[in-house]
């Protein structure tokens, strides 16, 4: 089960516990929505495993690409953050504490596409239809390599902000986005008075992706924390709450049992072996045949 991965990790990294700042770069703007989960996870665990009379204090710095984050963490700079998993990850100097947050939803994908990009994929039924339209991505995110694994023709964004206004200028045809994210996305769009781009109904994409946390290799008291608050919200059931709170109307509304999902294979993704169940990794019910090239679970 999990959380005995997570009681190996508290035994492991057990020491004592200090209270007080802890840095996470998580973007200090009310509108970027995207850590919004891992925070309130963050919050629950460090609830769940007190230091002691002084409470915590979040510090939320601004928003960083993943390469930073982990140099900050590496560095001092920052207490914890979170990553997406890679096999590269597992092997850089901080603490990696092995729970998919969001069971895997961040591999779930929706298309955001502009006019002539919904138009182009209301004809695409497979992988192969799917490569000849341009994609926009940035660079710097850590699941670029999975869409160059694919043989997607990709289209590189300036920033996260940058490729929206690139989409809607038609220099892409569509973007990728987590299920968690599209409709918050979107909704924000529309907030600004940009009604050109929409959320394509009909296809989805998926491959093995999540966000874990990651630590400073300083604060192993920390670790020992979040991973013991962790295990204790996995078994008395408030981590599924949370999910359930979070992710239960978006994944209503996605329909993902409805749509034609694509495959993506993501071979850069961690081998967490026999340390995550198979049934922890989310999937729509009844869920469709699928099509592209099926991944092997892990």
């Amino acid at each position: 089960m999990l959380h005995r991965v997570l009681l190996l990790l508290v035994a492991l990294f057990a020491l004592p516990a200090i209270a007080g700042d802890i840095r996470f770069p998580g973007g200090d703007t009310p509108e970027d929505k995207r850590w919004d989960f891992v925070l309130e996870i963050l919050t629950l665990a460090l609830q769940k495993a007190p230091a002691g009379d002084a409470p915590d204090r979040i510090v939320r710095l601004p928003a960083q690409m993943q390469a930073r984050r982990i140099a900050d963490l590496s560095s001092g700079h920052l207490d914890v953050a979170v990553a997406i998993g890679s096999r590269e990850l597992v092997r850089q100097p901080v603490i990696f504490i092995p729970v998919p947050l969001q069971r895997g939803l961040l591999g779930w994908r929706l298309l955001l596409a502009n006019a002539e990009g919904a138009r182009e994929l209301a004809h695409v039924q497979s992988l192969d239809e799917l490569r000849p339209l341009r994609m926009g991505f940035v660079r710097t995110f850590a699941d670029y390599p999975v869409m160059l694994a694919n043989q997607l023709r990709v289209v590189d964004g300036a920033d996260y902000q940058g490729m929206f206004k690139m989409l809607k200028a038609g220099r892409m045809d569509y973007l990728s986005r987590g299920v968690g994210e599209i409709f918050a996305e979107h909704e924000a769009l529309h907030a600004r008075g940009d009604n050109t781009l929409l959320i394509e109904p009909r296809l989805a994409l998926h491959y093995r992706a999540d966000w874990f946390f990651v630590v400073n290799p300083a604060r192993r008291d920390l670790a020992e924390r979040i991973g013991r608050g962790l295990d204790q919200a996995l078994r008395d059931g408030s981590y599924e709450r949370v999910f359930q709170q979070y992710f239960a109307p978006v994944l209503a509304q996605a329909r993902l049992d409805q749509r034609q999902i694509i495959e993506l294979a993501n071979p850069d993704f961690p081998d967490l072996g026999n340390q995550i169940p198979a049934n922890w990794w989310w999937a729509p019910e009844p869920r469709r045949s699928s099509v592209g090239e099926a991944q092997k679970p892990h």
